[in-house]
């Protein structure tokens, strides 16, 4: 029989590498009667009395949460916390912007952004917001430029059909690639809208016709009666996109190719149908 820190068959304890180990193989638990594992661990050594037990404990506690932390570090999850930090910037500078706006009313300034914020970044008092605002707007740049990079690298069809910064957004919500590939393309189509949808679930609203990928050229440019279905299309070909991308992250162009051509047709078959009608 085995516990975490030892092998009581065995008569022997484990170190604490061993013990890493056992606490990371996810074995299923012994079905044998649940023992004392504090006492077990003295007798086999592993430990000298319940104080150094507790130590013991806790040393390889400490050491379990750093070697799973080390295997969740990946690129994908570098690519949503920059994603996070994007939007926290945007925050920051928005808010900054406008107390600046404010402040400078008193000097007579129409400008705004960092226009204004370079005006006044040699301005006594004033400066103190003006000068961090301009070093969080070229922090904001910079990341969206490793952003940009990141997320090609990563999703490439994705980034191809959304572009890289909405490519980004949509993983992130979907919680990252890998989930956002197991997803079909009516989830898909509505990520970012699930207030919305739980409106409608409630029969207080109608069903959402599409979440964050509305900020797709190809929605917004359309006409509101055909958005449904273009939104449609487009999540079809995003569910095709994220499993290339997932599993072989190989770039496929034939994939916006087709979406380009399912789009035109949607909108030909549209205008034709106006025409009969007139």
């Amino acid at each position: 029989m085995e516990i975490w820190c030892g092998n009581i068959s065995e008569r022997r304890a484990y170190n604490k590498e061993e013990s890493l180990e056992r606490l990371l193989s996810h074995e299923r638990a012994s079905s044998e009667p649940q023992i004392d594992i504090r006492a077990a661990a003295i007798e086999l050594g592993f430990a000298s009395d319940g104080i150094d037990y507790n130590h013991r404990l806790r040393d390889v506690a400490i050491a379990l949460v750093k070697r799973q932390l080390e295997c969740m570090c990946t690129p994908h999850s570098d690519l949503l916390q920059m994603v996070e930090s994007l939007d926290d910037l945007n925050v920051a500078i928005n808010l900054l912007e406008e107390r600046l706006y404010e402040w400078s009313l008193f000097y007579g300034m129409r400008c705004r952004g960092e226009e204004l914020a370079r005006s006044l970044s040699e301005r006594e008092g004033i400066d103190l917001v003006a000068r961090p605002l301009l070093e969080l707007i070229r922090a904001r740049e910079d990341l969206e430029e490793l952003l940009e990079t990141k997320a090609r690298e990563l999703a490439p069809n994705l980034s191809a059909i959304l572009g890289p910064v909405l490519a980004a957004r949509l993983i992130s919500r979907a919680g990252g690639l890998d989930r956002l590939a197991r997803l079909p393309a009516s989830t898909i189509q509505v990520i970012g809208a699930e207030r919305a949808l739980f409106r409608h679930l409630r029969g207080r609203a109608p069903s959402p016709k599409h979440g964050i990928i509305f900020r797709h050229p190809l929605i917004q440019s359309s006409p509101k009666r055909l958005r449904g279905r273009i939104a449609r299309t487009l999540a079809a070909k995003l569910a095709i996109a994220a499993r290339i991308d997932f599993h072989s992250g190989t770039l496929d162009p034939r994939i916006e190719e087709a979406l380009n051509a399912r789009v035109s047709q949607i909108r030909d078959r549209a205008v034709q149908g106006r025409r009969e009608d007139k």
